[in-house]
C-alpha cells in the first residue's frame, strides 16, 4: 500500500511539474518575444552601419540616381530623332516599307527606355522607402519624380 502511495504522489508531482513548466513557459513568452525584436533590431543597426554595407549603400544610391538621369536623356534624344524622323520623311502613308520598319525600330527602342526608366526609379524609391538605407543617399532626392513622355 505504501508503495502504491508513493508512486501516485510522484506521478502527481510530475504532473505538477510538467503543467508547471507550460504555464511558465506561456508567462515567460511576452518577455521572450520582446528580447528577440530587440536582438533582431540591434543586428539590423549593427548590419546597417557596417562599414562595407554604407559604402555599398552610398554607391547604389548615386550610381542609381546617375542611371536614372542618364536614361531620362537617352529617352529625350531617342524622341527628338523620332520627331525628326517624322519631319524628315513627311507624310506617314507615304513611306515605303523600310522606312516604317525603321521608325518601328525607333518606336521599340522608345519603349525599351521608358520600361528601363519606370524600373531604375521604382528601384530607387523602393530602396528609399528601407529605413535601413535611407540613411545612405547623402544630398540625392528622397524619391525620384517620373518624367512623363
Amino acid at each position: 500500500m505504501k508503495t502504491i502511495t508513493v508512486a501516485i504522489i510522484t506521478f502527481m508531482l510530475l504532473i505538477a511539474l510538467i503543467l508547471g513548466g507550460w504555464a511558465l513557459k506561456a508567462a515567460l513568452l511576452p518577455a521572450k518575444s520582446v528580447t528577440t525584436q530587440i536582438d533582431s533590431a540591434g543586428n539590423i543597426i549593427d548590419k546597417t552601419y557596417d562599414a562595407d554595407n554604407a559604402i555599398y549603400n552610398y554607391e547604389w544610391f548615386k550610381t542609381q540616381y546617375e542611371d536614372i538621369r542618364a536614361t531620362e536623356r537617352s529617352i529625350s534624344n531617342t524622341q527628338t530623332e523620332m520627331t525628326a524622323y517624322r519631319e524628315l520623311y513627311g507624310n506617314v502613308s507615304l513611306w515605303d516599307w523600310q522606312t516604317k520598319q525603321d521608325y518601328n525600330s525607333l518606336q521599340k527602342k522608345f519603349l525599351g527606355q521608358q520600361n528601363y526608366y519606370e524600373y531604375l526609379v521604382a528601384e530607387y524609391n523602393a530602396r528609399s522607402n528601407m529605413a535601413n538605407r535611407e540613411i545612405f543617399k547623402d544630398k540625392l532626392p528622397l524619391h525620384v519624380d517620373k518624367v512623363l513622355w
